[in-house]
């Protein structure tokens, strides 16, 4: 993921030349720049401030690919990189769900909307300086019921969309995390059970 987001900006400088709008401050830039180092780190208490973040971002865009080939019509070495980079948004949080059981001990979505918050302020930070609308925190044009309000009011609207998402989410990964704790569970009791079969025949 960050080897993608790195070529995405790198690719820009070449052609377009060096700027800090290259970088880009949106949701999914974000994450991509960020959620790499928090896996790496292994810090699992830094997992749901970003896992279902991640996961939303990618199936969004996977879900409405619209602003995927807006800039580049078809098949483009950029829309197929943010295509896998997407991809990677969903599958890296979910295969987190396999090695951490941080969804078991969650009850409730603090951490998300903690994450989400740091990303906002960053992103607004970074549209008011480089007059960029990241994360609609200009405008929401282009986005249908959210463009028919200004700054700040179509937030009104997009939060409690936002909240419930979030909560949808958690709700899928809590699900996941209990059906894979049932069939560790499962796997344990048999691997005991068959040990301690091997016990008694060495015995006899």
């Amino acid at each position: 993921m960050l080897v993608l987001e790195i070529f995405r900006i790198s690719w820009s400088t070449f052609y377009y030349g060096f700027s800090l709008k290259n970088i880009r401050f949106d949701w999914c830039n974000q994450i991509s720049l960020v959620l790499p180092f928090v896996v790496l780190s292994g810090k699992e208490k830094l997992y749901p401030y970003i896992d279902v973040l991640s996961f939303m971002g990618g199936a969004g865009v996977l879900l409405y690919p619209v602003w995927v080939f807006y800039d580049y019509a078809g098949i483009h070495i950029m829309s197929v990189q943010s295509m896998i980079s997407h991809t990677l948004m969903i599958i890296i949080p979910i295969s987190i769900l396999f090695v951490s059981g941080h969804w078991e001990k969650e009850k409730s979505i603090r951490k998300p909307l903690a994450g989400f918050i740091v990303m906002s302020v960053v992103a607004y930070a970074m549209s008011r300086t480089l007059n960029v609308n990241y994360m609609i925190m200009l405008n929401s044009d282009g986005i249908p019921l959210l463009r028919n309000f200004s700054f700040p009011w179509y937030w009104v609207i997009a939060i409690p969309c936002l909240i419930l998402m979030i909560h949808v989410v958690k709700f899928v990964f809590c699900v996941i995390t209990s059906k894979i704790g049932k069939k560790r569970a499962a796997m344990g009791k048999y691997s005991k059970q068959l040990y301690e079969d091997e016990e008694i025949e060495s015995v006899i």
